[in-house]
This record gives structure tokens, sequence and C-alpha cells, in this order.
């Protein structure tokens, strides 16, 4: 079954706990998902998810800072992991971004957490460099081409 790739919508919240963030109580989740629909609204960045069978499997926000978009929050359900979905999800982000002229996007990955510093290298991000805002973060970029054509091919 193919998974739909689209901005998170209010409607998702259920999905949205219990399937990408099982760990945070609900009322943190809601809040999220309320900064999330504002900032997207606002034209600050988006959130976007995969939807596959009806259910969110996959999501992650960007938000924009100067020529940088910014990766966060990037969650995927378990049976949704090691199936490229989250490399995709990275990839949609990056032509989002490069379509409101960004020149790269950032994100902080624990040093530890090897899963998710593979789905980044896979989709394109190349880790430049280590930061220290909770523990041993690393700093993965990738530099976005804004002047390419975001047209689909064929």
């Amino acid at each position: 079954m193919a998974e739909t790739i689209r901005p998170l919508q209010a409607g998702d919240l259920a999905d949205f706990a219990a399937r990408c963030f099982p760990e945070l109580p609900p009322e943190e989740v809601e809040e999220r998902l309320r900064d999330d629909l504002a900032a997207e609204a606002g034209g600050e960045g988006v959130t976007l998810v995969t939807e596959e069978g009806g259910r969110v499997g996959v999501t992650a926000k960007l938000l924009c800072s100067g020529d940088t978009g910014w990766v966060f929050n990037v969650s995927a359900h378990p049976d949704c992991r090691g199936r490229g979905m989250v490399q995709r999800l990275l990839l949609d982000l990056a032509a989002r971004a490069a379509a409101r002229g960004l020149g790269r996007l950032a994100a902080h990955v624990r040093e530890d957490n090897v899963r998710a510093r593979r789905a980044y290298e896979k989709a394109g991000f190349r880790c430049v460099g280590q930061e220290g805002m909770r523990g041993a973060q690393l700093r993965y970029e990738m530099v976005l081409n804004a002047r390419r054509s975001l047209e689909p091919s064929g």
C-alpha cells in the first residue's frame, strides 16, 4: 500500500498522538499539533505526515529561519520504519524548502540515534559538526538548489 505525503491537519490528532508520539502526554501532543498548524498558517513552516491506509505513520516539521529550514520532531511509527518513508518525507520537506527559496535544511540528531542518522544520510543530509544542545548532538545539513525546477518529471 502506497503512502501519501501531506500537511498535518487538525483531524490527525488521534493518530499523531498514538502512532507518532505515544510517549508524550496527550495534552502535550495536542499543544504541539496546534503550534504546528499555527506555524503553517503564519507562513513560518509546515508539518508533513505520511498517511497509509487512512493512518498517520511518519511526521516531520519544517520551520524557516533566514535562509535555513530547520527540521524538527521527525517520528515514525514502528510499522513505518525501514521502508524509506522517513527519507521520502524528508525529501518532500527539502522540495518545499527549496520552493520557498531556502538555501539549506538543518537538523540536530542525537549522536547515539543511529537509525535517525542513517535516515537523514539516505535522504541526502551530511553531518557537518557536533553541537551541545542536549548532550551529544550532531548537526546535519542538506544544501538546497533553490533555482532547480520543482516540477514533476515526466
